[in-house]
């Protein structure tokens, strides 16, 4: 089977409604990363999100399609690279952040780390985690500015490392950039056993639950949420910079429905992963009400959508993936709803900043 022959067959699989890859797929997948031709799945995969959406498949919907796409893509290039070092089967590649969620968009980056149950040489390590994240970046999961992938040390160790670093994270601001606490709390493997990785998650999620510093620090976190809407109801954008007159719906908004939600989460100990089901087992327990989670799920909907299209917006543009909308460039319509998305993330972030419930 070609490399064309095999995008076809998955974009014919993934508009008919199902998810997981079909006979043979993952097959062609490893030879293409063994291979190293992975260069084609970054054309794949925008052509996947431009077809779902013009089924009209929600974004919520295509975004678990993708992550799970971007997930096979990571087993083919784990899997190939075991091949020729075996220890890596003694690992666990685990997925954080949005991936971790199933909210992964086009120009999603990578956030990754290694639990390690091996002691391989460490300059075959460090060759190793390097060729991973490369090749991975090769196919389309671009590298994470941030430096939170397996190619770092500081995201590699065994079981006890992980606990005692992201544990001393949380506890302590000065060890941690602002954006790390949200990170760290949502995981899940990917490649190698998942047993040790629940396990990890489990005594995380019950250190924060239970030491009030780590709950208190996440909704500190929060405190510099300025609503993005004036007194008068107009838009509040970028003042200056290459973004003047445009405002950021990832970081000005969605990630404080994420944020907040994820607190939530915490406190009542749901177990999903997902921003949208941790939303509907809220409002089912009572937590929040039915009217606020309509208004919260329209609104996610409404950031990830816009999110998506101005990933292929931007493609057709020759231009990488941003967050940025325009609003005096939006339709009348589309105003409405972003102020309304708005207007119902400020509510949240004020009744978790207010400790209602918690």
């Amino acid at each position: 089977m070609s490399g064309q022959s095999a995008d076809k067959q998955l974009l014919e699989f993934k508009v008919n409604g199902q998810v997981d890859a079909p006979d043979g797929l993952d097959r062609e997948l490893l030879e293409m990363a063994r291979e190293g031709k992975l260069t084609g799945i970054r054309r794949t995969r925008l052509d996947l999100v431009e077809d779902w959406l013009d089924h009209g498949i929600s974004a919520e919907e295509t975004c678990k399609r993708l992550s799970a796409y971007n997930r096979s893509v990571i087993l083919a290039v784990l899997e190939a690279h075991a091949e020729e070092y075996p220890w890596l089967r003694d690992c666990t590649f685990v997925e954080f952040g949005s991936g971790g969620r199933e909210e992964q968009v086009l120009g999603s980056d990578q956030d990754n780390g290694l639990l390690m149950r091996a002691d391989p040489d460490e300059e075959e390590l460090e060759d190793v985690t390097q060729s991973i994240v490369v090749a991975l970046d090769g196919a389309g999961l671009a590298l994470c500015e941030g430096g939170v992938m397996i190619s770092n040390p500081e995201w590699r160790g065994d079981f006890d490392v992980w606990l005692s670093r992201l544990t001393r994270w949380l506890s302590n601001p000065a060890e941690k950039g602002s954006w790390q606490s949200g990170l760290i709390l949502d995981f899940k493997a990917v490649f190698g056993a998942p047993r040790d990785v629940l396990l990890l998650r489990d005594r995380l999620w019950e250190y924060v639950r239970t030491k009030p510093i780590a709950i208190s620090l996440l909704i500190q976190e929060l405190t510099d949420y300025r609503l993005p809407l004036s007194m008068f109801g107009a838009f509040i954008t970028k003042k200056s910079g290459p973004w003047q007159g445009y405002l950021d719906i990832k970081h000005s908004v969605l990630a404080h429905l994420t944020n907040s939600t994820r607190i939530l989460a915490l406190k009542y100990d749901l177990l999903p992963h997902n921003t949208c089901e941790r939303l509907r087992l809220l409002a089912e327990a009572g937590h929040i009400s039915s009217k606020h989670q309509d208004s919260l799920l329209d609104a996610w909907e409404y950031l990830q959508l816009k999110r998506l299209t101005i990933g292929l917006e931007c493609d057709r543009e020759g231009i990488p993936p941003h967050n940025y909308v325009n609003p005096t460039l939006l339709p009348k319509e589309e105003k409405a709803r972003l102020k309304t998305s708005i207007q119902a993330v400020e509510k949240l972030v004020r009744l978790v900043q207010a400790g209602t419930g918690l």
